[in-house]
């Protein structure tokens, strides 16, 4: 006898849905956003950066933590590598960018695994403190890229720029660390309940730490693309990064308190904010309308993730 399959509308889907249905909205108010050109060179060009912080944040709120200051992170990273290339060369710039991404995760996991701060305060006070520090060593002035970044942010490669590929090769590995990993089970895990976690015999720490480890390296490679495509940047340019990746994180279904998290859904996320952002920005509409209507679709967004995970759990209570 065939086995009958059941179609089960998620919440993926329904980001996907809303993907199609604002892309061809705005594409048929004006055609330029329909050109492959502007496709590539604006909405995915420009979702690079943000795409890159929010896939390890997905990771940290899995955990019950947040980082504020990623942003930040990313901007310093640039400048000590914008600095350090313009002076010895490519190679120390890009090791110095890399090393700097580091240095500033793993001291956020440092504190909130060993030290027991809060990630909310910990992360607030680093994102200051790294602002501070990027101030203070470029004087206030622009840092200009250097070749190795501006190969980041503007070689293409088969016709597509190299910082999609890029994107989409660090998507798939977090796609994989989150779902089909033990590291993946384990900061799940811990968003759960941390105490139980580390009775199981789980160094919780560890993995916390490893998470934050992840943000600082992925924005020091952001840091790279975003540098070398922009040509120069000021020390405050990431301010409100971190609220942009928390909020695809959040549109892509992963749960604010931890415990429940889905990758794809941050992948599909970055898309519809970047057509948003990119979209909006063509119709040429003021920058209050677009906040207004991104915050809009965010709000339904997760009006719909809570109506069809109520939906899919009590029809496990029924079949139950």
């Amino acid at each position: 006898m065939k086995k009958r399959t059941h179609f089960e509308f998620n919440f993926n889907m329904a980001l996907f849905l809303i993907l199609i249905v604002s892309f061809f909205v705005i594409a048929q108010r004006n055609s330029a956003f329909m050109s492959p050109d502007y496709v590539i060179e604006v909405v995915l060009k420009n979702a690079v950066e943000i795409g890159m912080l929010a896939l390890p944040m997905t990771l940290v709120i899995v955990t019950g933590g947040i980082d504020l200051s990623c942003g930040n992170i990313m901007v310093l990273s640039a400048m000590a590598g914008g600095m350090v290339g313009g002076k010895l060369g490519s190679l120390a710039g890009v090791i110095v960018t890399i090393l700097i991404g580091a240095a500033c995760g793993l001291l956020n996991g440092v504190i909130i695994a060993r030290a027991r701060v809060p990630a909310m305060i910990t992360t607030l006070a680093t994102m200051y403190l790294y602002l501070g520090i990027a101030k203070g060593i470029s004087k206030g002035d622009s840092i200009y890229s250097y070749p190795a970044a501006t190969a980041l942010g503007n070689f293409e490669l088969f016709g597509l720029p190299i910082q999609i590929y890029i994107y989409a090769l660090l998507a798939v590995v977090y796609v994989i660390l989150l779902h089909r990993s033990c590291f993946g089970r384990k900061l799940i895990a811990i968003g759960l309940n941390e105490n139980a976690t580390r009775y199981c015999g789980i160094d919780t720490g560890k993995s916390i730490m490893a998470a934050y480890l992840l943000e600082g390296l992925t924005a020091s490679v952001a840091a790279l693309i975003w540098i070398g495509r922009f040509t120069s940047l000021k020390f405050d340019a990431g301010t409100n990064l971190h609220m942009k990746a928390i909020t695809v994180v959040v549109l892509g279904g992963t749960s604010i308190v931890g415990g429940v998290g889905d990758m794809r859904g941050t992948v599909l996320a970055t898309l519809i904010i970047a057509v948003f952002n990119s979209g909006l920005t063509v119709l040429n509409l003021a920058i209050d309308a677009q906040t207004i209507i991104q915050g809009a679709v965010l709000l339904v967004s997760l009006v719909v993730y809570e109506a069809i995970h109520r939906y899919q759990r009590n029809k496990k209570l029924i079949r139950g």
